[in-house]
């Protein structure tokens, strides 16, 4: 969970690499270009610089980026409207972890809304980031602002990489009532994480909603004495 020196030297180099990636997918978005062809040209961009795919890319734009992880994960669909683009790279074994929202044309009110409440959460989340914090709180306080706005946050606010694409810390608050016996101990090693230098995670709240659509902006985070460092430089694109 407390990344060495060396650990993060790795972590920022494939973080690098991830970066690359996304003026790739701003000027792919330029062309009449299909969910599968996007997901092609990232996994091209990371290999010839060295590394390999974290996991498999998922690619979803108008209603199919209302599923937090789309199936299939990406199709022939021509690119239009609201979407996401989920991926990372792994480099000397290290995985980075990054999300890169978009906007291809024209979207509807609705969409819109989305998109503004989803960043909007996502810079409460980042601007809330303190050294030594209890975990579950952030997640805890950007939940409630998505409530407020009437949607919730459906998935972990967060997650460490490393090695493995999710590993602690999870940024997560689990309701008690529908935790498995033999997983409330998990709950209470959970409460008790806190930010500590050397963690390196993901911050990616998301908003989606069933038959409109979804978006998700997610960069990762190193920790440092001084407080957080955001290393990866996702954006919402707009073409």
């Amino acid at each position: 969970m407390i990344k060495t020196k060396k650990e993060i030297k790795s972590l920022i180099k494939s973080a690098k690499i991830t970066d690359s990636c996304i003026r790739v997918i701003e000027k792919s978005l330029e062309e009449n270009i299909t969910e599968i062809e996007l997901r092609r040209r990232i996994g091209r961009n990371i290999r010839k610089q060295g590394a390999s795919l974290s996991f498999n890319t998922l690619v979803a734009t108008g209603k199919r980026s209302a599923m937090i992880h789309c199936d299939p994960r990406a199709t022939k669909r021509l690119i239009s409207g609201i979407g996401y683009v989920d991926f990372g790279a792994r480099y000397k074994g290290y995985c980075t972890d990054i999300t890169v929202p978009f906007i291809k044309g024209n979207i509807t009110k609705k969409q819109k809304r989305i998109v503004d409440t989803e960043l909007a959460a996502y810079k409460l989340a980042i601007n809330s980031l303190k050294l030594n914090q209890h975990c579950w709180k952030l997640f805890d306080k950007v939940d409630k602002y998505l409530r407020k706005k009437g949607y919730s946050l459906d998935h972990g606010l967060g997650h460490g990489t490393g090695k493995k694409i999710h590993e602690q810390p999870f940024i997560v608050i689990p309701k008690k009532e529908k935790l498995k016996r033999k997983k409330k101990r998990n709950w209470d090693v959970i409460k008790k994480l806190r930010f500590q230098e050397g963690m390196f995670f993901s911050i990616e709240p998301g908003v989606y909603v069933k038959g409109v659509g979804g978006c998700r902006l997610e960069n990762d985070v190193l920790m440092t004495r001084k407080g957080p460092k955001v290393i990866t430089h996702s954006r919402l694109l707009i073409v």
